[in-house]
């Protein structure tokens, strides 16, 4: 009888632990609605941040749409106020375009909104035109317009099919000759394949034009550089009425340009210009044909 009491108390105690660990779970459970409870104020101020950063980013957008239409108010208001009108068009640095072709070529006009007034395309409609070589276009606030013009300036005629053109130094073309346009100038005749010809003729009318040659540029009819790399020269009028021709090899044109000048003032000292035709240089030396005479001299 004593095992078997034994066996129920060891029973009864077995059934006690799992009692007390049911117990012990069931505590467990009903915790947890508690630690729920205690987070849920967390849960309600992250809401409420979020509620709060919306609410002032729509003020923000409100804000913005406010200034917006203030700001083109504004701008429409200040565009037709007569106090910034076009009230003085200066004009400088022009000499063959006047003053009126400037301004309908920039289409500007007195009485036009100078805030309202596109500055950037006054000047490409300006940069357009085949004689301008560069331009300013500013404004002085409230009603002043500044343009400040760099024209191309013609050195040379050429012929292209039927018709003659303007070109500056370089020999590049500049626009049509029209009819009633007056100008004298020399006719440029330019071989192809010539690499260096534009700078042989700037270096040219630069000497003509710091007077370091004996003839002017006003004196020369017609220049050519030629297939074979000569630059010949027309003057008209050089002497007395009777023309002369000037050769020079484009290679060494500034050393035998020098050599040439002595020559001209020998023939001068001796008064036997007038009967030279042709002044050829040829590598070191210098050439002299007369008037008809075929032979050189």
């Amino acid at each position: 009888m004593s095992t078997l009491t034994m066996g129920k108390q060891s029973r009864l105690n077995i059934g006690g632990k799992r009692t007390a660990r049911g117990n012990t779970r069931k505590r467990r459970k009903t915790a947890n609605p508690l630690l729920a409870d205690r987070r849920s104020p967390r849960k309600l101020a992250g809401a409420g941040r979020l509620v709060f950063r919306m609410v002032m980013f729509s003020l923000a957008m409100s804000i913005v749409a406010v200034l917006g239409v203030g700001l083109l108010y504004g701008y429409r208001y200040i565009t037709a106020h007569p106090y910034f009108d076009l009230q003085d068009i200066r004009v400088a640095g022009n000499h063959r375009l006047s003053y009126d072709t400037i301004l309908k070529t920039a289409q500007v006009e007195l009485g036009l909104n100078c805030l309202d007034m596109n500055v950037g395309e006054v000047k490409n409609r300006l940069d357009a035109n085949p004689w301008v070589d560069s331009v300013i276009v500013r404004r002085e606030l409230p009603n002043r317009l500044l343009i400040d013009v760099q024209e191309k300036v013609p050195a040379f005629w050429v012929r292209q099919g039927d018709g003659l053109y303007f070109a500056d130094a370089h020999g590049r073309v500049i626009a049509p000759m029209h009819p009633g346009e007056q100008a004298s100038l020399p006719i440029l005749n330019v071989a192809e394949d010539l690499s260096d010809g534009p700078e042989v003729l700037s270096g040219i009318l630069k000497k003509m034009a710091d007077h370091q040659t004996p003839f002017t540029q006003a004196q020369a009819a017609w220049i050519k550089l030629t297939s074979a790399h000569e630059i010949e020269i027309y003057l008209d009028g050089a002497a007395d009425g009777k023309g002369l021709t000037v050769k020079l090899s484009m290679d060494r044109w500034e050393v035998q340009l020098e050599r040439l000048k002595v020559v001209w003032r020998d023939l001068m000292r001796r008064n036997e210009f007038d009967a030279a035709s042709i002044i050829a240089a040829s590598g070191d030396k210098i050439w002299i044909q007369k008037r008809n005479d075929p032979a050189a001299g």
